[in-house]
């Protein structure tokens, strides 16, 4: 056989593998499963909760993790409950005295309604610590503190390499108005790329949607058509259809940097024991760091105030 004829037989055969590749590619896409309604249900009355302290809730959290009963939310959800105070350290060999800024955490409610005939009828609440956040990416994980206490239900993280697409369809849970709680709105993918500045030069990367949501909706989860969780809900503009998302990445991202290496859920495992999110700790429920943040308050209002 010629060169000439071993170089068509080989693009023929290149060109067979390619096509099969893409059959099964497209066979793959279309048997993924879609989210039914009965999951959707499922997953509202299981995962989603309220998020707030002892005068009230104001934000909403997913279940993430049974065994390490975490709950998703957005860090500004959580950024009341942080108390900051300067403190002096003295070296106890050297005697250098040196002063850093010392972030108490206060603990949080995580609660849920029970509903009976168009009444709450009970309400089941636990109190939850900060366990790790990331103020730059505006996420927060909160862990319920009894040790025997196990979620039913734990949501789903998208998978690494999930890529959004405008004009996919998208779903958001989570409690508009705090008193609406338990809601579901859809959507779709309206840009899958913008930064939101809130003038004290730090961006946030985030997606946007145009899924009705308001004030009480902060911190809870947007998913995709197969019930993954694709981010959290973060800010908006009030009556104009405009919505904004932290993308998965950026907590999958927190949980690896805190020794999670299967971040897609649901039941994220870890190799050692969890502990609470520090850096350098000066005692119970304390951290050290020189970072202090200095957005505006107002970022805190954005979502939460806007049912007012």
């Amino acid at each position: 056989m010629t060169v000439q004829k071993w170089l068509i037989a080989a693009l023929c055969a290149f060109g067979i593998m390619a096509m099969l590749a893409n059959i099964k590619s497209c066979s793959a896409a279309e048997a993924a499963p879609q989210w039914s309604i009965d999951a959707i249900n499922d997953y509202i009355d299981k995962a989603n909760v309220l998020v707030g302290d002892e005068d009230g809730d104001f934000c909403s959290g997913t279940v993430i993790s049974i065994p390490n009963r975490f709950i998703l939310t957005a860090d500004h959800c959580v950024r009341n409950r942080i108390r900051r105070e300067q403190k002096e350290f003295v070296d106890p060999i050297t005697g250098v005295v040196t002063t850093a800024t010392v972030e108490r955490r206060l603990d949080l409610v995580v609660s849920k309604n029970i509903v009976k005939n168009y009444e709450i009828v009970s309400r089941q609440s636990l109190t939850a610590k900060i366990w790790a956040r990331d103020p730059e990416n505006d996420v927060a994980i909160l862990q319920i503190v009894d040790p025997e206490y196990l979620p039913s239900y734990a949501a789903t993280l998208a998978p690494d390499d999930y890529r959004l697409k405008r004009g996919e369809t998208i779903y958001v849970v989570g409690n508009p108005g705090v008193e609406f709680d338990n809601s579901l709105t859809k959507g779709i993918v309206s840009a899958t790329e913008r930064t939101l500045d809130f003038g004290s030069g730090k961006k946030i990367k985030v997606f946007q949607i145009d899924a009705v949501a308001i004030g009480g909706n902060s911190g809870g989860s947007v998913l995709n058509e197969q019930g993954q969780i694709v981010g959290t809900l973060d800010a908006g503009l009030r009556g104009a259809g405009i919505n904004f998302v932290v993308p998965i990445a950026a907590t999958k991202k927190l949980l690896k940097n805190k020794g999670f290496k299967d971040t897609n859920g649901p039941g994220i495992a870890k190799n050692s024991a969890t502990k609470i999110d520090e850096r350098k700790s000066s005692g119970p429920g304390q951290v050290i760091t020189m970072d202090l943040e200095t957005w505006p308050r107002i970022f805190h209002r954005i979502m939460d105030r806007m049912a007012q």
